[in-house]
């Protein structure tokens, strides 16, 4: 019970800081694109305030535009997963806006924003945007192009790796196992393939849904396939749902894909088997039955913990 109310506490906590950051507006939504918020399910739709950490998932054929009051703009292409932040809000291990799959046009806002944009990907990380870039994600690879502007490139994949300047026009591929590939132009089947609602530089919208709310249709509690990919992402992402959607463990049909595939998220362990990560008193004296010794505490270590059988 007092790990509940912990987690409910830091939970509310939580919101309220996401509340007072910068709200980024949906003002062009065309076709379906779900928000995972906290515990619930939304829909976005035109004119819906969306918060920190949001995360964001678009059907095949949608297009998102999102806007922020500094001009910064992000638009979300088809079939993409992004956890929402402000670009130029960072974490202590870089970018706070994240694309997990798909596609995402990112175009820095005025130029005395507070800082310049930055995303980070599965494998790339892009940096100090001025002007725009088209970055896509997929299980193979990370692209990033430069459309307009400048901006810096980091590759995740190297320990202490210097961020390297791209200029507009630039391609970049990062590629799993293979050396980064930097060329002056976009590759073929990269143009290709842009969304077509990319190909336009579109006016910014945030004035007209300023001054009104509109409140995003609430489907209630989401389905482990909503966030499945999250659930296993990489470790610095998949951290943080365990607090957050630790109540999710006592659905039975969000717990039992969790349980099968444990190895994919193992700090989900201690929501699931809490009796197996808490600590256990040594056994103290010995076999003539004398105590402790005097003077000294008893000794504790933590339990090996064993993952139980999965069926």
């Amino acid at each position: 019970m007092l790990r509940s109310v912990i987690a409910v506490v830091l939970l509310a906590s939580s919101l309220l800081v996401r509340a007072a950051e910068p709200m980024g507006i949906a003002t062009i939504v065309e076709g379906k694109a779900i928000v995972i918020r906290a515990l619930s399910k939304l829909h976005a739709a035109e004119g819906v305030r969306l918060l920190a950490d949001d995360l964001i998932q678009t059907d095949n054929g949608t297009f998102l535009r999102i806007e922020y009051d500094d001009e910064t703009s992000i638009e979300l292409g088809p079939e993409t997963l992004l956890q929402l932040n402000h670009p130029s809000r960072r974490r202590a291990e870089g970018p706070s806006l994240y694309l997990l799959a798909g596609w995402l046009k990112l175009a820095s806002g005025k130029p005395d924003a507070r800082s310049k944009p930055s995303l980070r990907s599965t494998r790339v990380d892009v940096v100090d945007l001025a002007g725009v870039a088209v970055v896509r994600a997929d299980a193979a690879t990370n692209a990033v192009f430069v459309e307009q502007g400048t901006a810096r490139w980091i590759d995740r994949r190297a320990r202490g790796a210097q961020a390297v300047v791209m200029k507009a026009g630039d391609f970049l591929i990062v590629s799993r196992d293979k050396v980064p590939s930097l060329k002056s132009r976009p590759a073929e089947d990269f143009v290709n393939s842009v969304p077509r609602t990319f190909r336009d530089t579109l006016p910014v919208r945030y004035a007209k849904f300023q001054g009104r709310a509109v409140v995003a249709k609430n489907e209630g509690g989401f389905l482990y396939a909503d966030v499945e990919p999250w659930v296993d992402a990489e470790p610095s992402i998949r951290r943080q749902f365990v607090l957050l959607w630790r109540e999710k463990a006592d659905d039975a049909a969000f717990r039992a894909p969790l349980e099968r595939r444990l190895s994919m998220h193992p700090e989900w362990g201690p929501v699931l088997y809490p009796e197996l990560y808490e600590p256990k008193a040594e056994q103290q004296g010995t076999s003539s039955g004398r105590g402790p010794v005097a003077g000294k505490p008893e000794a504790q270590s933590p339990a090996t913990p064993t993952a139980p059988a999965m069926h």
